[in-house]
Formats: C-alpha cells, sequence, structure tokens
C-alpha cells in the first residue's frame, strides 16, 4: 500500500481538523479510561507483531506487524501521520495525531472523517459505525481504491486516529489485513500511559 494510500487515509484527519478549527462552541470530549485501556493492550493478541515501540511523532505506543516497511512520517500543519506498510504493499495500518484548537469529542471528529472518505469519490460510502466497550467511536468505509476502518481516541487538546486497511482492486489478504488489525488494537496515545517509558524506541524514514 503505497504513498497514495498513506495520503488518503491522513487526508480524513486533515479534512475534519480543518472543519473543527472553523467551528464555533466548545464541547468536552470525555477522556477514555487510561487504565481500561492499558488493560486491553495487555490481553491483546500479538502474533506477528514486534516489541511495542513509543513513535515520539505521534505521540503513540504500536506494535506494528513483523517485516511491514515504516513509511516516512508524513507532517502538515493540521496533523502528523506515520504508517506502516506490508510486503505486499497491499495492506497498510498507521495513526494520525494532531493537536486540536477546541476541545471536542471523539464522535465530532469521526463524523468529519467519514463525510470526508464518503464524498472523495463518486462511488464512497460509510459502511458502518460503532462505539466499542471503551467508548471509541469507530468508522469502516471504502471506495474503488481503497477499504478503511478505524477509530478516535481524545484527550484534552489532543486527537489520534487509529487505521488500518487495504486496496480493494486486489482480495484482501487475510494475513495481514489480521495484522494489521491487531497492530492497530496495540496503539495507545502516550498521554494515556504514563507509567509506560516515553523514550522512543523506534526510527522512521
Amino acid at each position: 500500500m503505497g504513498v497514495p494510500y498513506c495520503a488518503r487515509a491522513a487526508s480524513l484527519a486533515a479534512f475534519a481538523l480543518l472543519f473543527l478549527t472553523l467551528a464555533s462552541g466548545c464541547q468536552i470530549s470525555p477522556t477514555i479510561s487510561s487504565a481500561k485501556l492499558a488493560h486491553r493492550t495487555e490481553v491483546l493478541d500479538t502474533t506477528g507483531l514486534d516489541e511495542v515501540q513509543t513513535i515520539a511523532a505521534v505521540k503513540a505506543r504500536c506494535a506494528a506487524p513483523q517485516k511491514w516497511e515504516a513509511l516516512s512520517i508524513k507532517k502538515t500543519p493540521l496533523f502528523t501521520d506515520m504508517q506502516w506498510r506490508s510486503p505486499t504493499r497491499l495492506t497498510g495500518v498507521g495513526v494520525v495525531y494532531a493537536r486540536l484548537p477546541l476541545p471536542l469529542a471523539a464522535r465530532t471528529i469521526i463524523w468529519f472523517a467519514k463525510f470526508e472518505y464518503s464524498k472523495r469519490a463518486d462511488d464512497g460510502k460509510v459502511l458502518r459505525e460503532w462505539d466499542d466497550d471503551l467508548g471509541r467511536p469507530w468508522f469502516e468505509a471504502e471506495n474503488n481504491k481503497y477499504h478503511v476502518r478505524g477509530y478516535v481516541v481524545v484527550k484534552g487538546f489532543e486527537a489520534w486516529i487509529v487505521y488500518c486497511g487495504y486496496r480493494t482492486a486486489f482480495p484482501p489478504q487475510a494475513n495481514e489485513l489480521a495484522a494489521a488489525q491487531r497492530s492497530a488494537e496495540t496503539i495507545m496515545p502516550t498521554p494515556l500511559a504514563p507509567n509506560q517509558s516515553q523514550t522512543p524506541t523506534a526510527a522512521a524514514r
């Protein structure tokens, strides 16, 4: 999954944050329980994943799939995006980090992200949305090029969009997609892991 996919996935956050910057009013976003999130990461299936790494640029800890390529970190005035790509280049997993102009609800960010993805292509559509037991809002969307699934975490003036997906022109690579989904579940914002080491343990190009 090459640079076009990386740019497409990151654009979900960019569009959302652009509109949020212009939004009036303020919503106080509930913070996900750090204890619950930490417990979730402790009991996850990490088969086929590397050791947990701290990626300082996106303020998150992640166990990337083994032998996947860490792409160059993408920085814009609105967000920073980090993505890992599978050896076949058909599947990817990543995290977008952004500073918010206002403390906004995760559901607000996910709404704009879904809207942007579905309108970017004539056949773009949101397939479903749901909240998990941690209160994280999720979305799943696709167009004629990409299928993306992701969730949002918000803490104060900071937000993270965690995503994974694949190119729709090819059959989903079951093993790769499963690894991407396991990896996405390990991603934990460092502000929600105050007792974890914040020293970067991974370098990106």
